[in-house]
């Protein structure tokens, strides 16, 4: 008798598991699913097809012995073809800038040695996220149109917190090989199920409010 008990907990424990593993699978790919189909037609593959907006944002990522690691460079490179072609006047770097991490003070620098004029570089250190930086974009830039520069398997996500910021978005997404990691596209999911249901459930952070301070500036110096 008492075994037959513990079987009953054990099966129900079981199904129980079972239901609330297929529930949050199913959570995942509906999310994700409305994620994209949000950002449809809002995903370019080449800086020439996409239209012009005020600014380029490029959301900060890897940086390796005072220099943009591959996925970081791609991201400067499309900014760059963007301003030298008019498609946009002004380009927002935003990361981290820690000594560990210092995304945005390699990413200014890159390109102003490119020619990017200092005035037409605004330094964010406070997007440690994409929607803190898509938040800080809206709020303490004020931008309200922009292209941003990210590589094709994130595209979406990145339009989409940008448009629940405010700003009118559109991305290039730059190509890459990383959809052949299961591990990435893994979290890359995980990601944009936790943007939709931040976008849904949670008001803008508090630093989209902020006043500039010393992580949001023009790269003057």
């Amino acid at each position: 008798m008492r075994r037959a008990g513990i079987r009953r907990k054990l099966f129900r424990a079981m199904v129980v598991g079972a239901t609330l593993s297929a529930l949050a699978v199913a959570a995942v790919l509906a999310t994700n699913a409305w994620v994209a189909h949000a950002s449809s037609g809002r995903a370019y593959t080449s800086p020439d097809a996409v239209p012009s907006r005020s600014v380029a944002i490029v959301p900060g990522t890897r940086v390796v012995d005072g220099k943009p690691a591959v996925h970081l460079r791609r991201r400067l490179e499309t900014a760059l073809m963007l301003y030298q072609g008019g498609r946009v006047k002004k380009i927002l770097v935003s990361g981290n800038d820690s000594k560990e991490a210092p995304e945005v003070t390699v990413m200014t620098a890159w390109l102003r040695e490119r020619g990017v004029d200092p005035a037409d570089i605004l330094v964010d250190g406070g997007g440690s996220r994409t929607r803190e930086t898509m938040n800080r974009a809206a709020g303490v830039f004020e931008i309200s149109d922009a292209v941003i520069c990210t590589q094709d398997v994130n595209a979406a996500r990145s339009v989409y917190l940008a448009e629940a910021a405010g700003i009118d978005a559109v991305a290039v997404g730059v190509p890459t090989n990383l959809d052949r990691s299961t591990r990435y596209m893994r979290n890359e999911a995980l990601k944009t199920t936790l943007a939709f249901f931040e976008s849904v459930f949670r008001r803008r952070t508090s630093s989209q409010a902020a006043e500039p301070g010393p992580a949001a500036a023009v790269a003057t110096r």
